[in-house]
């Protein structure tokens, strides 16, 4: 079973310690550029830029790389969506890393990653990433399916062979308010959930999740005679 396989926060791109590899093929000034925006962790949009002209321009290496975007207000904001995409595989040796651009101010974006640990020499990819209120408390929660092949021994014909085995984890993350320089946070919900292990799906984890009972109404009382 898969160990756990990302950092249990999210943390600003350019941190020392940070996992976050930029893509080889491209010209030295779209790395500066992009490292640029790394390390200073804001990205500042032009009024009426469309998301993905915006994301092409700050981040030219990554985003392109991508493809896939996720708009979606997760966490309250007056300033619009925040931001999702992930970094494929490629050069990145491990696995994919999924951005986040997250809108603190008028066309102002606090740029962060989850950063993959290495497993194992194992691989590991982030198969989906969704929003589910998974503790029942009105705030939606982000989910991320993550993917990993494990070498394991199995019994064939009679005779032991060495193969891979897909596993599949769920990890869960809380929006925790704003820093003290006005930053989203966001932490790891370390609530064990074994019926949410080796799901391969969005759809299959969303079904496991805990159903809201409504609340039963009490029986009207009859007007003594």
């Amino acid at each position: 079973m898969c160990r756990r396989l990302l950092l249990a926060t999210f943390f600003l791109l350019g941190i020392p310690g940070s996992s976050f590899f930029l893509p080889a093929a491209f010209s030295q000034t779209a790395q500066q550029l992009e490292a640029q925006t790394i390390q200073q962790g804001i990205a500042h949009r032009q009024p009426g830029e469309a998301d993905t002209t915006f994301l092409k321009r700050v981040l030219p290496v990554s985003f392109p790389a991508s493809g896939d975007l996720v708009a979606y207000a997760w966490r309250p904001s007056a300033f619009g969506k925040q931001l999702f995409f992930v970094l494929g595989s490629g050069d990145n040796e491990y696995g994919n890393d999924l951005f986040i651009l997250d809108p603190i101010e008028a066309n102002t974006y606090a740029v962060q990653i989850l950063p993959p640990e290495p497993f194992m020499g194992d691989k590991t990819y982030l198969a989906s990433l969704f929003f589910a209120d998974v503790d029942e408390d009105g705030q939606k929660e982000l989910l991320t399916l993550l993917e990993c092949s494990l070498r394991e021994e199995f019994k064939m014909d009679g005779q032991w062979r060495i193969g891979r085995k897909t596993h599949y984890q769920t990890m869960i993350f809380k929006y925790a308010g704003l820093s003290s320089t006005g930053r989203p946070q966001y932490e790891e919900d370390t609530t064990p959930r074994p019926y949410l292990d080796e799901l391969a799906t969005a759809a299959e984890v969303r079904e496991n999740l805990p159903k809201r009972k409504a609340p039963q109404r009490k029986p009207a009382a009859r007007a003594s005679k």
